[in-house]
C-alpha cells in the first residue's frame, strides 16, 4: 500500500497552486514593484531632474523681456595735478585738483531692448520646446523601467512555481528510491530519476536566486534584502487590431513626441541663426549723484534710444549648420517611426502566438490531470506512476510558463503602443 499512498500524496499536491518558498521579510506585490522601480531608478530620477532644469530655463527666457535694472556706488581717493577721468570701473568720472581729493558717486541704470530681431521670442520658444522634450524623455524612461520591473516580477513568480514543483518531485522520488521492495532494475531507474530530480531542483533553486537578484536590481534595493513576492499568474485573451495599435503608437509614443519637439527646436535654431542679422533697438537710461562731500547734490541723468546693427562674419556658416542639424533630425524621426512600427508589429505577433498557445497548454494539462486521476484508481508500477506524476507537473509548469509569457506579451504591446490595453 505504500506506493499507493505515495501516488495519492502526489495527486493531492500537484493540482494545487504551488506556494512560494518560505522566505521571511517584506512582501512585494506588482504595485509595489512598479512603485519602487519608478522611485529608485537612476534613469528616471535623472530624467526628472532634466525636466526641472528645462522648466527653470523657460523662466530664464521670460526674464529676457524684463528691463535690466541695477545700481552702483563708489568712493574714490585720488591725487591730481590736472583734471583726469577715473577708470571705467568708476564710470569714467572726472576728477579735478583741489583740497578735497575724495570723490563719491552713486548711480542707477536700466536697459530695455524694444526690438531684438526675434531673438528673445525664439529663445523662449526654444526653451518651451526643450521642456516638452524633457518631459517626453521622462515618460520614456519611466515606461521602460515599468516594463522591466513587470518582467522581473512575473518571471520570479514563475521561478517560485518551478522551484516548489521540482523540490516536491525530488522529495517524492527520494522516498520511492528508499523503498525496499524494488527490484534491481527498478532500483537502478529510481536512482537515475533521483539524480535527474536533484539536478532539476538545484537548477530551479539557482534560477530562483538569480530572479531574486534581478528583481532587487530593477527595484534598486540592497542585494541582501529579504523579501517574498505575492501575485498570481492569471491572464485573459486580448483582441486588438494591428492597424489601430500602430496609429495609437504613432500618436502616443513619447519617443516620437520627443522627436517632434526636437524638430521644433531645430526649426527655432535656424530662426535664431537668421535673427543675428537683424538690428536691435534699445531704450536705456541712468541717474547719477556725484560729489566730493556728503550730501551729494550734483546729479546727472540721461535717457537713450539706440540701435545696434550687427555685422557677423560667421552668419551664413551658422545658418548652414542649423539647417544641416534640421535635416539630421528629419532623418532620425523617419528612422524612429519605422522602429516604432516594428516594435508594435513584433509585440503583436508575440501576443498572437502566446494567446493561441496558453489555452492549448491549459487543455493539455487538464486532460493529463483527468487521466492521472483515473489511472490512480488502478494498480500499476510505482515507477510508472512517478513518471506520470512528473509529466503532469511538467504540463502544469508549461501552462504557467505560457500564461507568464502572455502577461508579458500584453505588457510589451502596451509599451509599444504607449497606452494601457483592456482585456
Amino acid at each position: 500500500m505504500r506506493p499507493t499512498l505515495l501516488i495519492l500524496a502526489l495527486l493531492l499536491a500537484l493540482p494545487a497552486a504551488a506556494e512560494p518558498p518560505a522566505v521571511e521579510g517584506r512582501v512585494i506585490t506588482l504595485e509595489d514593484a512598479v512603485r519602487l522601480a519608478t522611485l529608485n531608478d537612476a534613469r528616471v530620477l535623472s530624467a526628472e531632474q532634466d525636466a526641472i532644469i528645462a522648466q527653470q530655463r523657460v523662466r530664464e527666457a521670460w526674464f529676457q523681456f524684463l528691463p535690466e535694472v541695477g545700481f552702483q556706488a563708489s568712493a574714490s581717493k585720488y591725487e591730481a595735478r590736472y583734471p583726469f577721468a577715473l577708470s571705467t570701473v568708476s564710470r569714467n568720472l572726472l576728477a579735478f585738483p583741489g583740497a578735497d581729493q575724495n570723490l563719491y558717486s552713486g548711480s542707477g541704470y536700466w536697459y530695455l531692448p524694444v526690438y531684438e530681431g526675434g531673438r528673445h521670442v525664439n529663445t523662449l520658444y526654444l526653451a518651451k520646446a526643450a521642456l516638452k522634450a524633457a518631459r517626453s524623455n521622462y515618460d520614456t524612461a519611466r515606461r521602460e523601467i515599468v516594463l522591466t520591473a513587470k518582467e522581473a516580477f512575473f518571471r520570479l513568480i514563475l521561478s517560485q512555481e518551478k522551484l516548489d514543483s521540482s523540490v516536491r518531485i525530488e522529495e517524492e522520488t527520494r522516498r520511492l528510491s528508499d523503498e525496499s521492495g524494488l527490484g534491481a532494475w527498478d532500483r537502478l531507474e529510481a536512482e537515475a530519476l533521483l539524480g535527474e530530480a536533484r539536478a532539476e531542483a538545484t537548477n530551479a533553486r539557482h534560477l530562483f536566486e538569480a530572479g531574486r537578484l534581478a528583481l532587487l536590481k530593477n527595484l534598486n534595493l540592497e542585494f541582501d534584502t529579504i523579501f517574498r513576492v505575492e501575485g498570481s499568474l492569471k491572464t485573459e485573451p486580448l483582441e486588438i487590431d494591428i492597424d489601430r495599435a500602430t496609429v495609437w503608437a504613432m500618436e502616443l509614443r513619447p519617443e516620437l513626441q520627443s522627436q517632434t519637439y526636437r524638430a521644433e527646436m531645430d526649426a527655432i535654431g535656424v530662426n535664431l541663426a537668421m535673427s543675428r542679422r537683424n538690428p536691435t533697438v534699445f531704450f536705456a537710461g541712468d541717474y547719477e549723484l556725484t560729489g566730493q562731500r556728503f550730501p551729494l547734490k550734483q546729479n546727472n541723468w540721461d535717457a537713450t534710444l539706440g540701435i545696434k546693427v550687427p555685422l557677423a562674419y560667421d552668419l551664413f556658416t551658422q545658418v548652414k549648420q542649423k539647417e544641416a542639424e534640421q535635416r539630421q533630425g528629419s532623418l532620425k524621426r523617419a528612422e524612429l517611426q519605422d522602429r516604432v512600427r516594428l516594435d508594435v508589429r513584433q509585440a503583436w505577433e508575440n501576443l498572437r502566438y502566446w494567446q493561441k498557445e496558453f489555452p492549448l497548454r491549459d487543455t493539455h494539462h487538464a486532460e493529463l490531470r483527468r487521466l492521472f486521476e483515473k489511472a490512480a484508481q488502478s494498480s500499476g508500477s510505482p515507477l510508472a506512476r512517478l513518471r506520470a506524476s512528473k509529466r503532469l507537473s511538467d504540463a502544469r509548469l508549461a501552462h504557467l510558463e505560457s500564461v507568464t509569457e502572455h502577461i508579458l506579451a500584453v505588457a510589451k504591446l502596451e509599451w509599444a503602443v504607449g497606452r494601457a490595453l483592456e482585456q
